[in-house]
């Protein structure tokens, strides 16, 4: 099991390489959380993340973490901004720095692989998506609902892309909402009432009413299973 900081700092923040080497080096993270956190930076970047597939596969990952963190100055900032955050107490402009800018300017993911995107677990690499119309926002947006451990964290992007005008994204949100229902076995108000705008029988609704309990849901999925046609 990964330790707590390790834990989070994989939702806080998008450690470049010199930093999670840092750690290491530092006796913050042992060998074990350190090639954790690589394997996941190494996910979320694809082929952009040579780096830190050289410390996820070390033999010797003292000598590469020296290599990669010697020379660097502030590559202490981003953990003392990931402690406030394991003490409750989260520094807002630790977290625009570290994780909100990095997402918002490419370097938390790879945008040009649906393979990375499929393993998004930072929502707020969702919302920057959005915000820039980022053509494989939807695919993001379906990685963070098979991904996050926390629907409230993914609903809200659903109910967002629902409500967008491209048809392509909205199919997406609806697919995304299915694995929500699917895995968490729940949905929001929100979610529903934009469900409802669309034709029936799409993958929302059939995950939603197969996985959700029945007693949560809106009598116009009631009637629409019970009385099709109507």
């Amino acid at each position: 099991m990964p330790s707590p900081l390790a834990d989070l700092a994989r939702y806080a923040a998008a450690l470049e390489p010199a930093e999670l080497a840092w750690a290491h080096l530092a006796g913050r993270l042992d060998a074990e959380d350190t090639q954790f956190l690589a394997f996941l930076r190494r996910c979320d970047l694809d082929t952009r993340g040579q780096d830190f597939a050289l410390l996820e596969n070390s033999e010797q990952l003292d000598a590469d973490c020296r290599a990669l963190a010697v020379g660097r100055d502030g590559l202490d900032r981003v953990w003392a901004y990931l402690c406030t955050c394991v003490a409750g107490t989260p520094d807002p402009a630790g977290r625009q720095e570290f994780l909100l800018d990095r997402a918002a300017d490419g370097r938390g993911m790879d945008w040009s692989s649906t393979t990375a995107l499929m393993g998004t677990d930072r929502p707020e690499e969702v919302d920057a998506a959005l915000d820039r119309s980022d053509p494989l926002a939807g695919v993001a947006l379906i990685g963070l609902a098979v991904t996050h451990p926390d629907p409230a964290n993914i609903l809200p992007r659903v109910a967002r892309a629902l409500a967008a005008d491209d048809p392509d994204l909205v199919h997406q949100a609806t697919v995304a909402l299915a694995h929500t229902a699917r895995l968490h076995g729940t949905v929001d108000r929100a979610c529903l009432d934009l469900l409802r705008r669309l034709p029936r029988g799409n993958e929302a609704d059939d995950d939603i009413w197969a996985f959700v309990p029945r007693h949560r849901l809106p009598w116009w999925l009631w009637r629409s299973r019970l009385l099709p046609g109507r």
